[in-house]
């Protein structure tokens, strides 16, 4: 009776080490940086709203187009 407890015993011990082992990790995805953020202008000449990236500056104003810019510089 003792053989049939020892060998349970054994029996139960490998089942808890083969199924219970911590399982080895995936590589880790890497992290995408946040977007970044730009600043949204209104052209001086139309109101239309463009990212700053995007717009034709002339000292402080920022138009959308080369023809706006030159527009406003026509005016009075």
């Amino acid at each position: 009776m003792s053989r049939i407890i020892f060998f349970a015993l054994l029996a139960a011990l490998a089942w808890i080490w083969f199924f219970k082992k911590p399982r080895p990790k995936g590589p880790e995805r890497p992290v995408a940086p946040p977007p970044q953020v730009e600043r949204v202008v209104k052209c001086a000449h139309c109101g239309l709203r463009i990212p700053e990236g995007e717009a034709v500056s002339a000292g402080d104003e920022h138009y959308c187009s080369a023809e706006h810019r030159d527009a406003a510089a026509r005016r009075p």
